[in-house]
């Protein structure tokens, strides 16, 4: 915690001496392993003149701002619904057109050459692969399998629901199986999301990924 409210202000007078004491403290507290409620602060002080009544504290005014920050949308590789098959031709393509060195005679063809397969291996992707925008509200694993399956199960939804007065219809049983099936995909792909990002963690997401462990399931 840190003290927004200067050293040495005075919040009190005592009646009977008329001495200034300071009984009163505020504080910020941390927002997160990262960032403190300081900042935002802007300030911070007592007001003598507008003690209210006949108490003996002075008033404490803080003045925070709380505008939030704007935040760019970032924008990533939408690697999950890229076309590898179409990605592999046109990568090949590229480099294919990549000149052969010649023996790499010098320390600057080796990295004229891996800034020529460099540059083949982005065309491509820039040439295939989608971006997508990120938010917080992103689902990292989620693919395009799982949204033709999920579209699958609403219409079979529908379905069940306006054949709710015919109970042996053959359309809840493929619902029921349809919905259950969704489930279980969700799950497996989750699993394999959070195996492959325990996989690739470094030691600052250690503690994230110890205090995700101990939280109750979400996403």
């Amino acid at each position: 915690m840190k003290m927004p409210l200067p050293q040495g202000v005075p919040t009190l007078r005592v009646k009977r001496t008329q001495n200034l004491t300071r009984p009163d403290n505020v504080f910020c507290m941390r927002i997160n392993l990262s960032s403190h409620f300081l900042p935002f602060c802007v300030l911070c002080n007592t007001y003598p003149a507008r003690v209210p009544g006949t108490t003996d504290h002075f008033p404490v005014i803080s003045v925070i701002n709380l505008v939030p920050p704007v935040k760019v949308k970032e924008e990533r590789w939408d690697w999950w619904s890229t076309d590898w098959e179409e990605l592999n031709e046109v990568l090949e393509k590229e480099l294919e057109a990549v000149p052969d060195p010649d023996g790499y005679a010098t320390g600057q063809e080796v990295e004229d050459t891996i800034e020529a397969f460099d540059a083949a291996v982005w065309h491509a992707v820039g040439a295939v692969v989608k971006k997508t925008k990120v938010t917080t509200h992103s689902k990292h694993w989620w693919t395009a399998e799982l949204a033709q399956q999920r579209k699958e199960k609403k219409r079979l939804a529908r379905c069940s629901y306006r054949q709710r007065d015919v109970p042996g219809s053959p359309v809840h049983e493929e619902y029921r199986a349809a919905r259950n099936a969704f489930s279980a995909r969700i799950k497996m792909v989750c699993d394999r999301h959070w195996q492959e990002w325990l996989e690739q963690i470094d030691g600052e997401d250690v503690w994230t990924a110890g205090q995700l462990m101990k939280s109750a399931s979400s996403d």
